[in-house]
C-alpha cells in the first residue's frame, strides 16, 4: 500500500511540475499566466487535501481492527492464565489435602 501511495503522490508532483513548466513557459500574458499558476495550485490543492483525507480514514480504519485483533488476543490470553490459575489452586488443594508436602519447582 506505502508503494501505491508513494507512486501516486509522485504522479501528482510530476503533473504539477509539467503544469507549472507548461503555464511558465507558454506565450500567454503575465496575467492569464498568474491565474492558471492560482488555478492549478488550488487543483493541486483540493487533490492533496482529498489524499490526506483518505489517508486519515485508512489509518483510522487499520487502527480500529488492531485494537479489536489485541483485545481478542488479550482475552484469550486471560483466560488461559485464569485457567492455569485455577488448576494450580486445584493441585495445592489436593496435595494438602492428601497431608503431603507441597513441593515448587522452578522450571523455566
Amino acid at each position: 500500500m506505502r508503494k501505491l501511495e508513494s507512486n501516486l503522490l509522485a504522479l501528482m508532483a510530476g503533473v504539477a511540475i509539467g503544469a507549472l513548466a507548461g503555464v511558465l513557459l507558454a506565450p500567454d500574458k503575465g496575467e492569464k499566466t498568474r491565474e492558471r499558476i492560482a488555478d492549478g495550485s488550488a487543483r493541486l490543492r483540493r487533490d492533496m487535501e482529498d489524499k490526506a483525507s483518505e489517508l486519515k480514514r485508512d489509518i483510522a480504519r487499520k487502527s480500529a481492527e488492531l485494537k479489536k485483533e489485541l483485545d481478542e488476543q488479550l482475552e484469550v490470553s486471560k483466560t488461559k492464565l485464569t485457567k492455569f490459575a485455577e488448576g494450580l489452586v486445584v493441585s495445592a488443594k489436593e496435595t494438602l489435602a492428601n497431608g503431603k508436602k507441597a513441593e515448587i519447582t522452578d522450571k523455566a
